[in-house]
């Protein structure tokens, strides 16, 4: 039963309560069976009316129930994969160095007082010896490099002086005359050393210049 249906219900049954109300007027049968007082039958008229209204309301919420609310869900966070803190190699540290030492050596031989390609016993040679400064410290100007070996000749001067500072990683080069290649055929030598200006031959400061004598 729809609610416009019980509204009309409702009214219909007030009607009937008026007119019954209005019968409570007319003259009174003195043989007839005492009826309810006018006051009484509107009690039972509204009392009506509301069971009936209760009725159909009740009736009403059964075959219309009010949707019940779904539970608010609550969406799970996705999982989210930590990435790994990335890997910082050691950073690569330089191996310390020797306050002197010498790297790269080298020795260059010419003839000059005759042909490149064939040195004579009497030829005179020009000797220019170098050293890199492999170490952490300067070589001062009072460096100076010796002849430690003469092999069948005469080297001047016996000692060059180094006349300037050498860095660490430059490189220093001193100059000779070999006054005769050599008095006997065959190969013949100098040997020369890098000396601090106290007199101390450098590790490793060694080098030998080579020429064969025909």
């Amino acid at each position: 039963m729809t609610k416009k249906s019980n509204i009309s219900l409702i009214i219909f049954i007030l009607i009937i309560a008026g007119i019954l109300s209005g019968c409570s007027n007319l003259p009174k049968n003195p043989t007839s069976t005492p009826t309810m007082s006018e006051e009484e039958m509107v009690k039972a008229a509204e009392g009506t009316a509301l069971a009936v209204f209760s009725m159909t309301q009740t009736q009403d919420a059964i075959l219309h129930p009010s949707a019940t609310p779904e539970p608010t869900s609550t969406p799970t966070p996705a999982f989210t994969a930590t990435n790994p803190a990335p890997v910082i190699p050691p950073t690569a540290t330089e191996p310390v160095r020797p306050y002197l030492s010498v790297g790269y050596k080298s020795c260059y031989v010419k003839n000059i007082s005759g042909d490149q390609d064939h040195i004579t016993p009497y030829d005179r040679l020009y000797l220019e010896v170098c050293f890199t400064n492999d170490g952490s410290g300067t070589w001062n100007q009072n460096y100076f490099a010796q002849v430690t070996r003469n092999d069948g000749g005469n080297t001047s001067p016996l000692s060059v002086t180094l006349g300037k500072n050498v860095a660490p990683n430059e490189k220093a080069c001193f100059s000779f005359n070999q006054n005769m290649a050599g008095y006997e055929l065959g190969q013949h030598y100098s040997t020369f050393a890098l000396t601090t200006d106290g007199g101390a031959i450098v590790g490793e400061g060694y080098v030998s210049c080579y020429w064969t004598v025909y």
